[in-house]
């Protein structure tokens, strides 16, 4: 967006040359009823219109950078720390933003942000340094009190991005005129929702592993044959 709004400004500013306004000035004194004419004035208000909208994209897109970077470095829980603030500023974003508080630019936003923070989840989840171009730990060879941690910490981010959502919704709904979070959550919470469900799967899984595991330390007679056939269901799967 930047980039954009600096290819922008870079026009406009050869516009203002001297030469430009002299061709222009000399064009427009003789070509009033140019087809031609015309339609640079056309591209002339698009070319301005664009500028202004690349920089106030630019203004509220800054704006959220602070509260954004945990999503690209964090974990579940700096992420939870940092939802309420970041779509309380897009919240504001909608009500003020000329060209970027729109359902459909909002509606991509937060699709964006669900799924930054689905791909920092499974970074927790595989014990993957954000930094690191390693693919992490395999499930299985991790240490499953510290992993069973992680995935309920997954979990946990997933309840409170859709309560701080619908806190923010119902806040908005107070005030019937100003604009609303009328957004297809479908498209916002899906992916995460699908990706939560197996998350749930492998917390249950897996806490149902360690528990046989424990059990077994403590070898309780009459229990051998039981043990032995868990792990080799485990071994199989």
């Amino acid at each position: 967006m930047r980039e954009r709004m600096a290819k922008f400004n870079s026009v406009v500013e050869q516009l203002k040359t001297r030469e430009c306004k002299v061709v222009l000035g000399v064009v427009g004194q003789i070509g009033t009823k140019s087809q031609c004419f015309r339609r640079w004035k056309q591209v002339d208000t698009l070319i301005t219109d664009s500028l202004n909208e690349a920089r106030d994209n630019v203004k509220c897109l800054s704006a959220l950078e602070r509260y954004t970077a945990s999503l690209y470095s964090g974990t579940p829980a700096s992420i939870i720390e940092a939802l309420p603030a970041l779509i309380q500023n897009m919240k504001v974003m909608l009500t003020i933003s000329r060209f970027y508080g729109t359902t459909d630019r909002m509606t991509v936003l937060f699709r964006k942000i669900t799924n930054q923070i689905i791909l920092r989840c499974k970074d927790s989840i595989n014990n993957k340094d954000a930094a690191s171009a390693a693919s992490g730990v395999r499930l299985w060879d991790q240490d499953f009190p510290s992993l069973l941690e992680r995935l309920k910490a997954v979990l946990k981010l997933h309840n409170v991005y859709r309560s701080v959502y619908s806190s923010t919704k119902d806040k908005l709904a107070q005030n019937s005129k100003g604009k609303q979070f009328e957004f297809d959550e479908s498209i916002i919470f899906g992916r995460l929702d699908e990706f939560c469900k197996r998350v749930q799967k492998l917390l249950d899984m897996f806490t149902t592993i360690h528990q046989f595991s424990s059990l077994a330390e403590y070898k309780v007679e009459g229990t051998e044959f039981l043990m032995q056939r868990f792990f080799d269901i485990v071994i199989d799967f």
